[in-house]
């Protein structure tokens, strides 16, 4: 990394509640500018092909289609869930989630959250990642990241059932062991960092109607934030997440996925769709073009704008 390049890092915070960080002021996640993100570009709002069109610049409609296809097969496309949030008692999670794993996943290829979990490389996609000299990610949704394997899927299976103690467990040590990564990755000299936690859609899923206990996991990705910034000052630091969280409507403490996602910088430029993160930061890529070394562990102004505070 050049004398003279800032470095840039990404926290990607999967399942971040826009109106929760308003509502409780997380000054560190809220940044100098902060704003919604439209999702409406998304035939569904899933997280692979999210976090893959962030650092592709691009939605990968093959993927889409792919998904749409699993969703509507599972009952969970935009529809059913407007209706799960009406009648939430009448049309509870828990035949959702058995028809998913019992009847869908068997007769269509598996579980998509396996087969697209590294869909960019597979497809030799071109990313953000080849614009950086050194740029390092500890995994991410569609670039080598599983969200969703077969022990959350029990786990989950088992909140639904009532037990949500081992689930919640579970994301936490998840979020433990990214978080150490990301501060070994802070003192290496990596000029882009691109972190992902699907700490808070873990935990959103089964208790986003719980604002108390959500507001202690929120408090701690502010402190994370809070450390990124102190321990480097001089970074240009964006915040994103692929869509937030809300409580399902009669349906107790469960969480679906909200059609909004969130987005703050250090720097005061904010972006309107999660896509049009390519761009932002290939404006402050060192501008060489050749191959880079990506660390694996584990367009216009209207894309773009600057908030002046």
């Amino acid at each position: 990394m050049s004398d003279d390049f800032t470095r840039i890092i990404v926290l990607g915070i999967d399942g971040l509640e826009y109106s929760l960080v308003e509502e409780w002021k997380l000054e560190y996640i809220l940044q100098r500018a902060h704003c919604r993100t439209d999702l409406s570009d998304y035939d569904v709002v899933v997280t692979p092909p999210l976090w893959g069109s962030m650092i592709t610049g691009k939605i990968d409609r093959e993927v889409m289609r792919r998904w749409k296809l699993h969703t509507l097969l599972a009952g969970m496309d935009s529809m059913r869930v407007k209706l799960a949030e009406k009648l939430g008692r009448y049309l509870p999670h828990r035949p959702t989630i058995w028809v998913w794993n019992h009847l869908v996943l068997p007769v269509t290829g598996g579980n998509p959250f396996e087969s697209t979990a590294d869909y960019v490389k597979k497809k030799n996609l071109h990313t953000i990642f080849h614009e950086f000299e050194k740029s390092w990610t500890n995994g991410l949704p569609g670039y080598g990241r599983v969200v969703s394997n077969s022990t959350a899927r029990e786990l989950l299976l088992e909140a639904f059932r009532g037990n949500r103690k081992p689930y919640i467990r579970y994301a936490i040590q998840l979020y433990k062991e990214d978080r150490e990564r990301l501060l070994s990755a802070l003192d290496r000299d990596y000029d882009l960092i691109f972190w992902y936690t699907c700490f808070l859609d873990k935990i959103g899923h089964v208790c986003a109607g719980n604002k108390l206990e959500m507001l202690k996991y929120y408090l701690e990705i502010n402190q994370l934030a809070k450390r990124v910034k102190k321990k480097c000052p001089d970074a240009i630091i964006y915040i994103i997440s692929d869509h937030g969280m809300k409580p399902a409507e009669g349906a107790g403490k469960w969480g679906v996925h909200s059609d909004y996602g969130f987005f703050s910088s250090s720097t005061g430029e904010l972006i309107s769709k999660p896509y049009h993160l390519y761009e932002l930061l290939l404006r402050h890529a060192p501008g060489i073009r050749t191959r880079k070394r990506v660390y694996l562990d584990s367009s216009g102004p209207t894309n773009i704008r600057k908030i002046n505070k």
